[in-house]
C-alpha cells in the first residue's frame, strides 16, 4: 500500500472516529425514524470500518463492493430524516418494506433540502456502484494487471472510494443531528466534511 492511500486510510478513521465522538455526547428520541436512522448509522460506521480493514488487507475488489450499501444507508438515513412520513418509517419498520427508489428518495431529498445533489450523484455514480457491488466489468477489469491474474486498483481510485464513504457518514449525520436539534453537534460535523473537502 503506498503512503497517499494509508495517509487517507489514516485520515478516514480519524473523521469517523470524531462523528462516533460527537454522537456520543448527546442523546437521541426513541422515536420510530431516530432509531431507524440510528440503525443506519451504526450500520454504515460499520461497512466503514470493514472497507478500511479490506483496503489495508489487500482485499481492494470486497472493498469496493461495500461502497453501494454505504450509499444506500446513506440515502435511505436521509430520506427517513428529512421526508419519510410516519407511516412509510412504520411500513419499513414491519414490512422491511420502501415504496420509493433510490432515485425517487434521491429527488425527494433534493427538493425537500432544497438542494441539488443527491440526484445528480446517483446519476453519476450508480452504474459504477453497481459494478463494483455486481462484479460487473469494472470490478473484473481491476482483477488483471496486464497478463497476470493480479489486481490493479490504483491509488486515486481507492482514494476516492475512501473519500465517498467517509463522506457519506458526514452526510447521514448531519441531518439526523440537525432534527434533534443539535446544531453545535451538526457545525462540528461539518468541520469534519472541511477537513475531507481540504484534502482533495
Amino acid at each position: 500500500m503506498s503512503g497517499v492511500v494509508e495517509a487517507e486510510l489514516k485520515l478516514a478513521e480519524n473523521v469517523v472516529d470524531e462523528v462516533k465522538r460527537i454522537l456520543s455526547k448527546h442523546k437521541f428520541s426513541d422515536e420510530e425514524w431516530s432509531t431507524v436512522v440510528i440503525g443506519f448509522i451504526a450500520q454504515g460506521i460499520e461497512h466503514h470500518a470493514a472497507i478500511l480493514l479490506l483496503l489495508r488487507s489487500g482485499l481492494v475488489g470486497s472493498g469496493f463492493a461495500l461502497v453501494r450499501s454505504i450509499i444506500e444507508i446513506l440515502v435511505r438515513g436521509v430520506w427517513v430524516t428529512t421526508c419519510a412520513t410516519e407511516p412509510q418509517v412504520k411500513k419499513f419498520r414491519e414490512q422491511d418494506k420502501l415504496d420509493l427508489t433510490f432515485g425517487e428518495m434521491s429527488n425527494a431529498i433534493d427538493q425537500t433540502c432544497g438542494i441539488d445533489f443527491f440526484h445528480d450523484f446517483k446519476t453519476r455514480s450508480w452504474d459504477t456502484l453497481n459494478s463494483y457491488t455486481h462484479t460487473g466489468i469494472l470490478q473484473l477489469g481491476r482483477r488483471f494487471t496486464g497478463d497476470k491474474v493480479e489486481p490493479s486498483y490504483g491509488d486515486g481510485e481507492q482514494i476516492e472510494v475512501i473519500r465517498a464513504s467517509t463522506i457519506s457518514i458526514v452526510l447521514l449525520v448531519r441531518p439526523f443531528l440537525i432534527r434533534h436539534g443539535q446544531s453545535e453537534a451538526a457545525e462540528e460535523i461539518d468541520k469534519l466534511g472541511e477537513r475531507l473537502n481540504r484534502k482533495k
